[in-house]
């Protein structure tokens, strides 16, 4: 008997870079190798890279204006629907779930943090409470996501904080290594920020905290990986602050020289914080860097606490205050045999607790696909 499929629907997916678009690319994938037929819905590709090759599902695109995209997007999960009905169907957010026809089936609505801001329009607020009032259940990244929902939701939906699993990580390539380890030749610690440039990172409050860390730590140094609008200011900074030596700006990375880089430095440090209504929800690259026995220091700000379990895989401070984030990088890096066994318990737990094969059956529990409730 051939299995009814399951609809994911997004705006957001693969090949563009980013964290709810690797987030749907790995959930479809791990549909898929659990033997569901998978029907993606997404919007155009937004950047240059080119489309997937054989994904192994069905996978329709929806470009011109964002009126006229969620108007046909609804019509073609309409007819697909009518052709063969789906078991259900899963939203990358609530803002997916405005494209799609009514009634249709089950309906999963992922949740991220950022899309629900802090002060919005009564029409903004009015528009998510009818999108997640058709939801049969919602599935946030993290605790603090759960809390920003609950204005917004039906008390008859259940809400459900899973996390955001990650797939088996890739080695890191030899060449990569290679260059590493002729780039950071000397002694001193290492410390390492991979994501998007953007104030809400706190790269800022690194940079400020290396003058200070300089003293205990004379060979320190720290690699920053990524691109976005805030690195002429980073930049700026580093300079200002006298710190430019010690920092290398290495642009956007592909995976395995992403893998090279968790393997080849001391400290993961990403102390994330609000900025207006732009927050961490959760922070997949914690997990990234735990699967390679990394540990972090991660913001208080956000989901972090849920990716990174403070004092055990690394550390949790407050990153709107300077002082703090220079005083935990320097509790971190003043004991090297509690940072590796934070980074064992971090490669641990991520293996045990955000994998895929744990992860996809509470997802698919939520909408009525797997025996008894999700854990």
């Amino acid at each position: 008997m051939v299995k009814p499929p399951l609809f994911v629907v997004t705006q957001n997916f693969p090949p563009d870079t980013g964290g709810i678009q690797a987030l749907m690319g790995a959930f479809t994938q791990a549909l898929v190798e659990a033997g569901h037929p998978v029907e993606v819905f997404a919007d155009r590709i937004r950047g240059d890279a080119a489309e997937l090759v054989s994904p192994g599902f069905v996978l329709r695109r929806f470009g011109g204006p964002r009126p006229l995209r969620r108007v046909a997007k609804r019509w073609a999960i309409a007819r697909a629907a009518a052709r063969r009905p789906p078991h259900a169907i899963i939203c990358d957010s609530w803002k997916s779930i405005e494209a799609l026809p009514p009634g249709v089936a089950p309906l999963l609505a992922l949740a991220h943090g950022m899309e629900f801001p802090a002060g919005p329009s009564a029409r903004k607020a009015a528009r998510i409470r009818a999108a997640l009032s058709r939801a049969t259940a919602i599935a946030p990244n993290s605790r603090y996501t759960a809390g920003l929902l609950r204005p917004y939701l039906p008390p008859t939906v259940p809400c459900v904080p899973i996390g955001l699993p990650i797939r088996p990580q890739p080695l890191p390539g030899e060449a990569e290594a290679a260059q590493l380890r002729a780039m950071m030749a000397g002694e001193g610690p290492v410390l390492l920020t991979i994501g998007r440039l953007e104030p809400r990172k706190g790269i800022d409050a690194v940079l400020r905290a290396l003058p200070g860390l300089v003293a205990g730590h004379p060979g320190l140094r720290y690699l920053i990986a990524g691109s976005g609008d805030d690195q002429g200011r980073l930049q700026a900074l580093a300079l200002e602050l006298g710190v430019a030596s010690r920092v290398i700006w290495l642009g956007r990375v592909d995976e395995a020289m992403k893998a090279a880089l968790f393997q080849a430095v001391d400290l993961f440090v990403m102390p994330t914080r609000r900025e207006g209504n732009s927050v961490e929800g959760f922070g997949l690259v914690y997990l990234e860097a735990a699967w390679h026995g990394l540990p972090s220091l991660a913001g208080l700000d956000g989901g972090a606490a849920d990716a990174v379990e403070d004092g055990v895989t690394g550390m949790l401070c407050d990153g709107a205050d300077g002082a703090a984030v220079e005083a935990a990088i320097g509790n971190l890096l003043a004991a090297p045999d509690r940072l590796r066994a934070m980074g064992e318990r971090a490669a641990a737990r991520v293996r045990a607790e955000f994998v895929w094969p744990r992860a996809l059956p509470r997802y698919l529990a939520l909408v009525g696909l797997q025996d008894g409730p999700p854990r």
